[in-house]
């Protein structure tokens, strides 16, 4: 029965069949082999790029933001040049910058406040009247002062100029109130604070000033 399998002849229909199905066996092997893994590598290396798009992304996010902060860095300028919160006791540095501001001038005075603490804050203010040939020369100190090593605040200030029978200013007499800014932090002798007088509802904030006042003088 066996010979007889073997020898036996397929119809039509049957060799269509078998022809069919070899198609169909093909093309399964061709898909599992060939197609789907095509497929499969595609998929994996969208995967992968997109991955590699979202650290892209990222990354030129951190530049963006490091952009933004080395511009603003060099429009606040080198940080050597910002005023210094100086620990206490710094009166001597700040009566040395003082001077220097004033070494121009033709007659200048200082008159220290007793410094006060708030926290670790402590507020020195300072009177400085001084004489100068110009209104330039004058708000030129002011300038030099505020931009100073040490941290300070210039609260008011007035100008009187002194003129000469032709109307020019012979001179121009500046005075202000200068605040400086320091820190115990890292004082090893707080001799010399006094404690902020607390807040009262009384209290009042007088606003920051400035006059310029001419007086005639013969010259």
């Amino acid at each position: 029965m066996a010979n007889s399998l073997m020898t036996r002849s397929f119809s039509t229909r049957e060799k269509v069949l078998l022809l069919v199905l070899s198609v169909l066996l093909v093309g399964g092997c061709y898909y599992l082999l060939v197609v789907k893994n095509v497929a499969d590598m595609k998929a994996n290396n969208a995967a992968q790029l997109e991955e590699v798009q979202m650290q892209v992304d990222a990354q030129q996010s951190l530049l963006a933001a490091r952009s933004q902060m080395v511009k603003a860095l060099e429009e606040l300028g080198p940080t050597e040049q910002l005023p210094e919160v100086a620990v206490y006791d710094n009166v001597r540095n700040e009566i040395n910058e003082l001077n220097a501001a004033l070494a121009g001038a033709t007659t200048s005075s200082l008159s220290f406040g007793q410094p006060e603490l708030d926290g670790t804050l402590v507020r020195r203010a300072v009177n400085v009247s001084y004489t100068v040939p110009t209104t330039e020369a004058a708000l030129a100190v002011m300038s030099e002062l505020q931009n100073g090593k040490y941290a300070c605040e210039i609260l008011d200030f007035s100008l009187t100029n002194s003129l000469k029978t032709d109307g020019g200013v012979s001179s121009v007499a500046a005075t202000l109130t200068l605040t400086y800014f320091e820190t115990t932090t890292g004082s090893t002798n707080l001799s010399g604070l006094v404690e902020k007088a607390p807040a009262t509802a009384s209290a009042s904030t007088t606003a920051p000033t400035a006059t310029t006042t001419p007086k005639a003088t013969q010259k």
